[in-house]
């Protein structure tokens, strides 16, 4: 069979259309599913200030410009902010959605969290939820399948209006004189809700190198809880991180070696403009030092290595 040359041309010309139609189509599958690995790491940087060695002054991830461009918009990989502690970012951990969800079945049940012999170092307001609850279930098996934890003690929904905060502290409660094996190995703070203004997340000794008291697990230095998040009294290496609604900062209490994490103390500035709302879930193992505890199999943990 035979083409006059004006055919065999435009047939040429259809068929090369075709084929660069498919390519362009396969390179565009590629760009809006590459996951957040694939970010060169300019664009780590102007994206997350955090992510560099160095200790920045902030991680407020929502004066970032970056993350205006929507490249994050359908991304939930996870984005190292610090080694000491290991600290890592969650974008779009829950869906709006259930974030409002968890807010309006927490709302009602609401209750102070007032120490009652220190009034002033917890002044939020909150409630649990557990597995049973829809939302709140999903939300704890994620977290606890995404670090291999044994267990977890459900999920803590608090609320933070003006002025309210909680003074830096850690999650875990082994002490040099009372180790505890199944201790908080990490915790997964998510934002429902985040405040206008104020609110952050302070980890006050983020730079890693404060000489630590053996005897009691807790840096040398004293700390001024009702100054620690102001920029002139808060120690030098003290970095506050702040990410949008549906967000999650997930950081380590408990190190590889099973030793409890005296950087990872951290804790929430006031509020001062809007209201502050997150759900917490601390995950726990079997056995933090044992070597061969699940936890430490995790591939997210493989990120602060």
């Amino acid at each position: 069979m035979s083409f006059p040359v004006n055919q065999l041309s435009r047939l040429f010309w259809t068929s090369a259309a075709f084929s660069l139609l498919l390519v362009l189509n396969k390179l565009e599958q590629c760009d809006s599913s590459r996951s957040i690995s694939s970010i060169s790491s300019f664009e780590r940087k102007s994206a997350f200030i955090g992510y560099s060695e160095k200790v920045p002054a902030s991680w407020d991830v929502l004066q970032q410009d970056f993350l205006k461009t929507g490249k994050l918009e359908n991304h939930t990989e996870p984005i190292l902010l610090s080694k000491s502690p290991c600290v890592l970012l969650l974008p779009n951990f829950v869906r709006p959605e259930d974030a409002k969800e968890m807010m309006k079945q927490a709302e009602p049940k609401l209750r102070s969290q007032r120490f009652h012999d220190q009034p002033d170092t917890r002044t939020s307001w909150g409630m649990v939820m557990g597995y049973r609850d829809a939302v709140a279930g999903d939300t704890i098996r994620k977290s606890e399948h995404l670090v291999q934890a044994s267990r977890s003690d459900g999920l803590e929904v608090k609320r933070y209006r003006v002025g309210e905060k909680y003074n830096s502290h850690h999650d875990y409660f082994s002490s040099p004189q009372r180790p505890m094996k199944d201790d908080r190995i990490a915790t997964f703070l998510i934002y429902l809700d985040s405040a206008e203004e104020g609110g952050e997340t302070i980890f006050p000794w983020a730079k890693g190198d404060e000489k630590i008291n053996p005897s009691t697990g807790w840096p040398y230095r004293p700390l001024d809880y009702n100054t620690e998040c102001e920029p002139g009294t808060q120690p030098e290496g003290a970095v506050k991180v702040k990410v949008p609604t549906g967000y999650a900062v997930l950081f380590y209490n408990t190190l590889p070696s099973g030793e409890v994490d005296p950087y990872s103390q951290h804790g929430s500035c006031p509020v001062k403009k809007g209201e502050k709302w997150t759900a917490t879930v601390w995950t726990r193992g079997t056995d933090r030092l044992d070597p061969n505890d699940k936890w430490k199999m995790a591939d997210i943990l493989k990120t602060c290595a």
